[in-house]
């Protein structure tokens, strides 16, 4: 059965598995973001809540699954988007994801795209019009039915 786990490792790192496929990323930035200092419980109330970092790094990954729900949802067939998941200083890795019915195919790859440049409260513009993406050697392609692919993130993002 296919199954994605996107998941912040104890070595500082995210690790998202597509199926039997895996890349390891940099979560740093996740901790740092904007959207991970806000406890959103609280944040209705309008107070800032301190959180230790691997508190941030989580909140930081929900809202980057968050992010990646939306996309897929909204995803035309025939459409494509790119879901980020690594925010280096110099580059960031994506999952790019072309509809084609009811299915998705998916690959693994990188763009020179600076990662500080990319905010996690809306990445939409740059996941819909990305340039210079570059999938990984070998290429490997994936096909998952989307509701699955969008079901296994809604499941991640809960967990």
């Amino acid at each position: 059965m296919w199954k994605l786990t996107v998941t912040a490792n104890p070595h500082n790192q995210i690790e998202v598995c597509l199926g039997e496929e895996s890349r390891v990323g940099e979560c740093y930035y996740l901790g740092l973001s904007d959207a991970a200092r806000i406890d959103p419980e609280v944040a209705s109330a309008g107070d800032l809540v301190p959180k230790t970092f691997e508190n941030s790094v989580q909140s930081g990954l929900r809202q980057l699954l968050k992010g990646w729900l939306q996309l897929l949802q909204q995803l035309s067939d025939g459409g494509q988007v790119y879901l980020p998941f690594d925010f280096s200083d110099e580059y960031t890795r994506w999952v790019s994801v072309r509809r084609k019915g009811a299915e998705a195919e998916l690959v693994f790859g990188w763009a020179p795209v600076e990662g500080w440049a990319i905010s996690l409260l809306d990445f939409s513009e740059v996941a819909c019009g990305l340039t210079g993406f570059s999938p990984d050697e070998p290429l490997i392609c994936q096909r998952v039915y989307l509701p699955r692919l969008i079901c296994e993130v809604r499941r991640a993002s809960a967990g």
